[in-house]
Order: C-alpha cells, then structure tokens, then sequence
C-alpha cells in the first residue's frame, strides 16, 4: 500500500502506539521514527527525488523527498527530516505551488477530522503572518496543520460576522501578506516536545 495513495487511510488505527522513539508514523507504510535515510530508501525507493545537496533546516537535514502524496484530492510532496545523528525525526508534507487556498486546507482538516477526529489544540502565533496551527496529538506521533502566507487575523473568526466554519479555517478574503501561501502538514514524535514549535497559546479547538 503506497502511502502516495493513502496517506490517511491508517491514521486512526495507529495512533493509539505506545510512544517509543522507534514506534512506526501512522500512515507511512513502514516508516518508524529514528530510521536512517538508507532505511527509508529501501522502503520507498525510485519514488524518492533528492536534491543536489541536502537541504538544511537549523542542525536537521532533508536528503530526499516522496512526491505525489494526496490530500485534499491535490498532490503534496513530503520531505523526510533527519537529526543531527542522522536519524528520522520528522516529515513535512507541503504544497506551495499550483492551488493553494482556504478552500483547499480545509478538505485537509477535513480528512484529518475524518480519520483522527478534532484536533486536540489549535496554537497561534501572535503577530507571526503566519497565523496558527491545528494540532493532533497522537501517543506516539503528533500533526501539525498549517496554512501559512495569510494574516494570522484569519484565524479568528468573529461569530456575529461569520457562518458556521469548520475550526478556524482561513478564507482568501482575509488575506493580508504577500507571502506566497503554502499548506504544510508537520509530523514528529510526541516525546519530542523540543519539536513541537513555539506558539504564544494553545487551546482546545472552540469550533465544531
């Protein structure tokens, strides 16, 4: 089962794991947090693309990268982030080309709530363009969802002026930085709370 295909479609039953460094990243077919970059080369093989040198993310890493992944009935591409020992320690699932949109993130969140439920936490950033995050929190694997290059006022939604939406999704209306949007999806492992991100607040999603 090619996770390109079905990203999702083993989330729910995984995400009960017991939280181990090693335990397998819902969804992944095979993927365990802690492998090496050899390791995942042997599970998805010519269907990686790797840059001509690796790309730096503070002391991580990304040696090669799965395109093709769907949600939201778009393809996205995910990056396999490596530690400084070398090591599996997150993956972004981005789209930062073609469309791009409120409309798109929220058949996401769809997808997500559809397999995992709510989402436990939705963080905001303050000031950050931005804006904020949902997050599920799994016992062994946690995901961020984020749209970014739209005004962190975009997630916050005044009930007296707006219809029922789902969570704080942002529409195209509010756009209000010319930073070119993308929509990324970041997966870690729980007990890594140095990878969970900084955030000015969180709280439980206020919005059905």
């Amino acid at each position: 089962m090619k996770p390109a295909a079905c990203l999702l479609l083993v989330l729910a039953v995984a995400w009960a794991g017991a939280g181990r460094a090693d335990e397998p990243v819902p969804g992944w077919d095979g993927l365990r947090w802690g492998m090496t970059q050899a390791e995942i080369d042997r599970i998805h093989g010519q269907r990686l693309r790797r840059p001509a040198k690796p790309i730096r993310y503070h002391q991580s890493r990304v040696e090669a990268a799965l395109p093709g992944v769907r949600l939201g009935g778009m393809p996205f591409v995910a990056s396999f982030v490596l530690g400084q020992d070398g090591r599996l320690q997150q993956i972004l699932v981005e789209r930062r080309t073609g469309a791009v949109t409120g409309q798109l993130f929220a058949a996401v969140v769809t997808e997500l709530v559809g397999q995992l439920g709510r989402p436990d936490l939705e963080c905001f950033d303050g000031g950050d363009p931005r804006g904020g995050s949902l997050v599920w929190t799994g016992r062994a694997t946690t995901i961020h969802a984020q749209l970014f290059g739209y005004s962190s006022e975009a997630l916050r939604v005044n009930p007296s002026r707006e219809i029922r939406r789902p969570y704080y999704v942002p529409r195209e209306e509010y756009r209000g930085m010319p930073t070119r949007p993308r929509i990324l999806l970041r997966y870690h492992p729980t007990a890594r709370n140095d990878l969970f991100g900084r955030h000015r607040s969180c709280r439980p999603p206020s919005v059905d």
